[in-house]
């Protein structure tokens, strides 16, 4: 009983000490508020003794991280007991604290000083960090009173940039790393090579840039639609870094307490190296740099000739040259082996080294580059595909598809680094689609980030010391410039960083959000172009099946929101309706809603339509059923009122795979109409095809029916756009049964991705009028 009540006491301490928040994010581990307040003035001095170039650098940086917040140049000098009034004092600890490891820091802010200690200059640094926020949050000048010791959660808190697909100046990762630094996060995962471009001068293979770095100029056209033949003399995109911005770039980074990872694609995603040197590869055939999208991923280094590793070997010598991390990612994803198994030395490696297959034979390839790393005191980390086939305990693995390969490899003593597409791929969407720039396809929101957790609870105590931490990943297939790309990882990037920082228990979304007002100031100082998309409203439709209308909820993620909105489709705006809860569609209006805030929207307003017509909530029934992972509201889908969005995950769209759909609405009694309209769908990336035609049929009896009338498509499936289309049949008539047919294009079409397999087909609404 005694153990039960002073359980009861910690958990109230802890919920006292989370209470008590700062406007500081990630959210520091605890935090304990004094009566006053530090005011910094013209006399204030930053005392901290400067023994070595890191402590100088640290200064250095605390100094121009106050002026930014104050606009006051504090002079730095060493420290003694007649100078701590006034003052604000970084010391490095002396013993070391084990309370707070090598990145935590304890800072104490009274009326008269201001104290902080680390082990570390980087806890100095991100204490430092702590200390602007606080500044910036308040008037530039003031700190409020308290005591603060705070520590990250996890030892890995990365973000990555694909530079491959979309080439980024090397001043933009200047500005990258001081984004991760800013989020007291310490990765930066520089994705280096693809098959679309080789960005990383290697002085002993020049046609690596020479050659690889260049792409034909397809940037006009959507990025899975560039299937041209590639023409030597046409002009080129492309760019690469040279070893010495390289090394600059990692010096930088390192002055922040950033580690830089290289990531060297191998044994695919290498179609920029094997245009360079084809003989790499299994059959020597030269195919230029692909300009867009490639899939499969066939065209591969050869696992079977010594030249490969001698070449890859030489690669990475380099590399470890200019990145003095301690791990090397070699990507070892999406490998798809059949030139392996036609290749004559691929098999004979086989062979000779007792293989049982292609996997097997990955794993070879992966095991040989993982101990020549090694043999350099390095580190292999890659996609959690190098575990097909088996792998040395001592390789890293970085988990994206899904928790369950990362669950594995630490079951198997590997050390892991989550990265789960579901949360962490910021190259998707954020927010509608029809309020967003092109984007790949998926949808994670600032929310959805803020749920990740990094630990799968099926894994053990120790199991769970295998999870270093987690990481965010920008590939940038549709993101073509830096500007585009702040505002694909902003303020996602903030969502994660606590994630990775702050403890498990004091995350909370409502404290998250209100605390995120003030990084929308500080990101506007900066100049930052973050994204708003968190200011959306969504109107959430619930349909009333006797009723035959629709209930709307209005939703945002934003924190106390105040929403206007409008029902005829007109702008809203601050003198629109004030929404205060759920109202009612009886008729087919188009709802608009934002978030106002200052006395002005926050976001873009999303139009909604909802659709009442004389089939809405009436029974449907399917000759073929849709896929179970397409199904929208269920039965009632195709006549609730409620259109899809070009997103095709949106939950609003029934899908058929290779099956036509062939759909019987049953109006209840003889109804008059007109018109018969169904939304369809095309998503060239994502299989998805417009139908050949509809056909339109009624009844009366529902066993015999008679064609009312047929509509075809006239949009070829060949095209990449990613779009919506009615069909509709317009002829007055009446019935009480609709039978609405809509024709599969059966296969995908040649030269797609998917050629010969099943299409897919996507329909919204039966809207009969």
């Amino acid at each position: 009983m005694r153990k039960q009540i002073l359980l009861l006491a910690l958990l109230l301490v802890n919920a006292a000490v989370f209470a008590q928040t700062i406007d500081v994010i990630p959210k520091p581990v605890s935090f304990e508020k004094h009566d006053g307040n530090f005011t910094l003035n013209s006399s204030t001095r930053l005392l901290f003794d400067q023994n070595n170039e890191d402590e100088k650098v640290l200064a250095e940086m605390a100094v121009q991280l106050i002026a930014d917040a104050s606009g006051l140049n504090l002079k730095v000098q060493s420290p003694n007991s007649n100078t701590l009034e006034g003052n604000i004092t970084l010391q490095l600890n002396q013993p070391y604290n084990e309370q707070i490891g090598t990145e935590g820091y304890q800072l104490e802010i009274r009326n008269d000083r201001v104290f902080l200690n680390a082990n570390t200059t980087a806890g100095l640094y991100y204490g430092v960090q702590t200390i602007w926020q606080m500044f910036t949050a308040a008037d530039g000048k003031t700190l409020s009173g308290g005591d603060i010791t705070d520590s990250p959660r996890f030892s890995w808190r990365g973000m990555h940039l694909d530079v491959s697909r979309h080439f980024l100046p090397v001043e933009f990762i200047y500005k990258y790393i001081d984004y991760i630094a800013l989020h007291k996060m310490n990765v930066f995962h520089w994705h280096l090579v693809d098959d679309q471009g080789w960005r990383i001068e290697i002085k002993k293979y020049p046609k690596l840039t020479q050659v690889g770095a260049w792409r034909a100029d397809r940037e006009d056209l959507d990025w899975q639609a560039r299937k041209e033949p590639v023409k030597e003399s046409e002009s080129k995109y492309g760019g690469f870094y040279t070893q010495e911005e390289i090394q600059s770039v990692v010096a930088y980074a390192q002055k922040k307490h950033v580690t830089v990872i290289p990531e060297i694609e191998m044994p695919a995603h290498v179609m920029s190296a094997l245009a360079a040197y084809p003989e790499y590869s299994c059959t020597g055939e030269y195919i230029p740099v692909p300009p867009g999208g490639i899939w499969p991923i066939t065209h591969i280094y050869c696992a079977g000739k010594e030249e490969t590793f001698n070449f890859l070997e030489d690669v990475l010598s380099e590399v470890m040259d200019l990145f003095p991390s301690r791990y090397i990612h070699i990507g070892g994803d999406e490998a798809t082996k059949t030139e392996w198994e036609k290749c004559e030395l691929c098999q004979q490696r086989m062979k000779d080294e007792h293989l049982a297959d292609e996997h097997e034979l990955q794993a070879y390839f992966i095991k040989r580059i993982e101990k020549f790393l090694n043999n350099y005191g390095r580190q292999l980390i890659g996609w959690d595909e190098i575990l097909e086939g088996g792998l040395n305990p001592s390789a890293t693995i970085m988990s994206w598809r899904g928790s369950a390969p990362g669950t594995k490899a630490a079951k198997l003593g590997h050390d892991v680094v989550m990265s789960p597409a579901s949360h962490c791929y910021f190259d998707y969407y954020q927010g509608d689609r029809s309020l967003e720039p092109q984007a790949f396809s998926g949808h994670i929101t600032l929310k959805k980030v803020y749920g990740f957790e990094p630990v799968p609870e099926e894994l053990s105590a120790e199991e769970a010391k295998h999870i270093l931490g987690g990481q965010a990943n920008l590939w940038t297939e549709y993101v073509p410039t830096g500007e585009h790309a702040e505002y694909m990882v902003m303020p996602r990037m903030t969502a994660l960083a606590e994630v990775l920082w702050s403890t498990k228990e004091s995350r909370d979304w409502g404290d998250f959000s209100k605390r995120l007002e003030s990084q929308y100031k500080r990101f506007d100082k900066l100049g930052i172009n973050y994204a708003t998309s968190a200011f959306q409203v969504s109107a959430d439709p619930e349909l009333n099946i006797d009723k035959k209308i629709i209930k709307v909820k209005l939703s945002t993620e934003a924190w106390q929101p105040e929403i206007r909105y409008t029902t005829d489709g007109s702008e809203p705006g601050i003198n629109s309706t004030k929404y205060t809860g759920p109202f009612e569609i009886t008729s087919t209006s188009t709802v608009k809603a934002v978030v106002v805030k200052n006395g002005k929207p926050m976001s873009k307003a999303l139009a909604t339509p909802f659709f009442i017509h004389k089939a809405i909530a009436c029974p449907v029934s399917l000759k073929y059923p849709n896929s179970k992972y397409y199904n929208a509201g269920g039965d009632l889908a195709l006549v609730d009122g409620i259109k899809g969005s070009i997103n095709h995950s949106d939950g609003n769209w029934k899908g058929f795979n290779g099956d036509d759909m062939v759909a019987t609405v049953d109006l209840g009694e003889t109804k008059s109409f007109s018109t018969v309209n169904v939304g369809t769908l095309q998503n060239y990336g994502a299989w998805i095809f417009y139908p050949g035609e509809m056909i339109v049929e009624t009844s009366n009896d529902g066993q015999n029916f008679k064609q009312l009338g047929r509509v075809k498509n006239k949009v070829s499936p060949s095209n990449s756009k990613t779009q919506i289309q009615d069909l509709e049949v317009k002829k007055k008539t009446s019935a009480r049964y609709v039978r609405v047919t809509l024709k599969n294009l059966g296969t995908c079409p040649k030269g797609h991705a998917g050629e010969g397999k099943a299409a897919w087909l996507f329909a919204d609404e039966i809207t009969i009028e």
